[in-house]
C-alpha cells in the first residue's frame, strides 16, 4: 500500500485501511512512523473505538498505544503488550519504508512483515 506521507506530530497516530480491506494503525515516533494491523491479540478485535474523541490509538502521554477497548497497552516500536491481559504479545507489524522522488511528495509504502505471512500490501 503507497500512501502520502502524513503530517503526524511525534506521539500521535491514524487509522488506515489496507487494500485488502484490513483496518490498520500509522503511529509516528521520532525515528519515523510505525504502522500495526488494527488487531489487539487479546480477542481479535479492533482497538479503536468509535466513540474516541481524542487521538485513535495512543495513551494520553503519547507514548503508548493503547487498545480503547481492553486497556492493553504496548510499546509503539515493536508493538509488544506491556500491561493489560495479553503482556508479552505483540501487535502484527506492518513494514514501513519511506520513498522519496523528486518528482512528487514523499509517500509510505507499507507491507506485511517477514514471519507475518510477508506479503506485499500495494495496488
Amino acid at each position: 500500500m503507497r500512501l502520502p506521507l502524513p503530517s503526524l506530530p511525534i506521539g500521535r497516530s491514524m487509522a488506515l485501511t489496507l487494500d485488502d480491506g484490513r483496518p490498520a494503525l500509522l503511529v509516528m515516533q521520532p525515528d519515523g512512523p510505525r504502522a500495526f494491523l488494527d488487531r489487539c491479540p487479546h480477542q481479535g478485535s479492533r482497538m479503536l473505538t468509535e466513540d474516541e474523541t481524542g487521538d485513535p490509538y495512543m495513551d494520553a502521554t503519547g507514548g503508548l498505544i493503547l487498545c480503547h477497548r481492553h486497556q492493553a497497552c504496548f510499546e509503539p516500536h515493536h508493538g509488544t503488550c506491556i500491561s493489560g491481559p495479553c503482556v508479552g504479545q505483540r501487535l502484527t507489524v506492518l513494514d514501513v519504508e519511506l520513498v522519496h522522488n523528486d518528482a512528487s511528495p514523499a509517500q509510505l509504502l507499507l507491507w506485511e512483515a517477514a514471519g507475518s505471512g510477508g506479503e506485499m500490501i500495494e495496488r
